[in-house]
């Protein structure tokens, strides 16, 4: 039964393995994602869904071929002005795990699933617009059995290729993190960059897979970070500890991924002034999960003494230091070692290895990562909710407090 156990990939030629289908048939295809969002259209209870698609025409190295995005919108009318959340998902084809975790909060915004009074409440709040597929083109060639497939139909990496600012020049073709030629050169980030300069969100997550961590900007070198990262902190570590069992390290994205990132798309719509950006890598392989967790560990404590050293001798806690250092320098050797795989070309990387690193393998996994991470979404918006009251009743009363004073000078 292949819902219960883990897929093999059955080698093919050219890197290729058996189709989704038959290797995975619990994941709903790309076509079977839309169809299903655009039934939603009748069946969506106390919201209003709209689902359109935006079309671009490649003119890169497939030139002439169509990109079609879908974008979900998902309101209730009436009521308080709401805060605006976007969230994209898919933007790497070989993460199967996140469109299929954007077909599941969709749903669930829609009075589907355990969540749905939940998600009823938090549409009082917020209004959401979702990508569910930003790389369809490639999206079907993963379908297909070529399960390592990262970048677009151009061989680029749409995470790389939003703008100039910070983005590595030159293309580096058949690199899985390719650039691309120039700053939104590619038909999948020009349709994004169009919706997040329309909607201008108050929220905005990139969701992946491949790694365990919540990650906040700036991607493109390690230190730097935009002035809501204090805020952005505060959100994150409730949510690492509910839905993560604090095993996902959470914060500085270039950090927690251990190279610079430049070009990614949070970059881009934390320099735009969106004040809560993420990237949510909600999923990876448990051959490829203790760095992870021995960094959420080691962040958890600071780099400082542990409770459990308080009252021990010098020379203890000095053979303690020590077990840290060396349990650091492990860690960073890992991190190395995982940056440096990620360098291989898509063409010459192992199917069964990309399996094994980005996506659920068992139906019953799959429902556990879509159901924690849908009602991590929902507490995200629950808490950038509480933080705006009370950050807008803040400024009421500094208003009130100057005009006391200016009606005192008088």
């Amino acid at each position: 039964n292949l819902a219960c156990c883990s897929a093999v990939a059955v080698r093919h030629e050219g890197g290729r393995g058996a189709p989704m289908k038959e290797l995975m048939p619990w994941y709903h295809s790309a076509d079977d994602i839309a169809s299903t969002l655009r039934a939603l259209a009748t069946q969506c209870k106390n919201a209003d869904i709209d689902v359109s698609t935006r079309t671009q025409i490649n003119v890169g190295s497939a030139a002439g071929a169509e990109v079609n995005l879908d974008v979900v919108r998902v309101s209730r009318s009436g009521g308080a002005p709401k805060l605006k959340a976007l969230l994209v998902y898919g933007e790497h084809a070989r993460e199967v795990i996140s469109p299929e975790s954007a077909l599941n909060f969709v749903q669930t915004l829609c009075g589907q699933g355990p969540e749905a009074e939940r998600a009823s409440a938090v549409l009082d709040n917020v209004s959401f617009t979702i990508v569910p597929n930003a790389n369809p083109l490639s999206r079907q060639k993963v379908e297909d059995g070529y399960y390592c497939q990262r970048t677009n139909e151009d061989g680029v990496d749409l995470n790389r290729n939003f703008g100039d600012a910070h983005r590595t020049s030159g293309e580096e073709l058949g690199d899985e993190r390719n650039p691309g030629p120039s700053g939104f050169s590619e038909p999948e980030s020009k349709i994004l960059k169009g919706v997040i300069d329309e909607e201008r969100p108050d929220i905005y997550v990139s969701v992946h897979s491949g790694a365990y961590l919540l990650g906040t900007p700036f991607g493109f070198k390690r230190g730097n970070s935009p002035p809501t990262e204090s805020s952005m902190m505060e959100v994150l570590g409730p949510i690492s500890d509910k839905y993560c069992k604090g095993q996902c390290p959470y914060g500085n994205l270039a950090e927690l991924i251990n190279y610079d990132n430049p070009g990614c798309d949070i970059d881009y719509v934390a320099e735009t002034g969106t004040p809560y950006v993420f990237t949510w890598e909600i999923y990876v392989g448990s051959g490829y999960r203790d760095r992870y967790i021995e960094e959420a560990q080691m962040r958890r404590n600071g780099g400082a003494g542990t409770p459990a050293e308080d009252g021990l001798s010098l020379v203890q806690l000095k053979s303690s230091a020590a077990k840290r250092q060396r349990r650091a320098r492990a860690l960073k050797a890992k991190r190395a070692g995982a940056a440096l795989r990620g360098r291989e070309p898509e063409a010459k990387q192992n199917v069964q290895d990309c399996l094994d690193q980005f996506n659920p393998q068992s139906e019953e996994e799959t429902k556990d990562v879509l159901q924690r991470f849908t009602s991590a979404y929902l507490e995200l918006a629950e808490r950038v909710v509480k933080k705006q009251a009370a950050k807008n009743a803040e400024t009421k009363l500094d208003s009130a407090a100057a005009k006391v004073d200016s009606s005192s000078l008088m």
